[in-house]
């Protein structure tokens, strides 16, 4: 299984949608993914707080301040490399299920459409309801869901691990 993700296994895996997996290294691929993601964003987590700046306290140049926004960058860097990468993966297993490989995007487009839902709405209650944005988290954790049950639960094609 390591030797998945070394040199051309890695190349294949997370930087080209061409080919296919099984549920076996879908699982695999989606761990290593998800737990870049959680390091990273437990870290963002951690320093979040220390983005707020008082320029009557800590001047108008606030190295900790820039420092936390710098990590912001990388993170969100990591993330949408994350987001490619895991596209990469799962279009593989669509296609091993006899599925088409598009259909990998749509959860990551429907959690980008969410976030973005999440940020706007507040702003502007009088013309965006305060539910649509529960519902919409709603149809995104049924896609999750659906995504886990089609890729990592059903079986593919007949063929050895990759």
């Amino acid at each position: 299984m390591a030797l998945r993700l070394r040199g051309e296994g890695f190349r294949f895996l997370f930087r080209t949608d061409k080919g296919v997996v099984n549920r076996e290294v879908w699982w695999l691929g989606s761990a290593v993914i998800g737990g870049v993601v959680a390091v990273t964003t437990a870290i963002w987590l951690a320093i979040a707080p220390l983005a707020t700046t008082d320029l009557a306290r800590r001047g108008l140049v606030d190295p900790t301040a820039l420092s936390v926004y710098l990590y912001l960058m990388v993170y969100a860097f990591v993330v949408l490399i994350a987001a490619i990468c895991w596209y990469n993966l799962s279009a593989k297993r669509f296609r091993d299920r006899g599925r088409r490989p598009g259909l990998a995007g749509l959860p990551l487009l429907l959690a980008l459409l969410a976030g973005a839902l999440h940020w706007v709405q507040p702003r502007v209650p009088e013309t965006i309801p305060g539910w649509t944005t529960g519902a919409l988290d709603i149809v995104l954790l049924l896609v999750i869901l659906w995504v886990i049950v089609e890729l990592g639960m059903k079986p593919g094609a007949d063929r050895p691990l990759v």
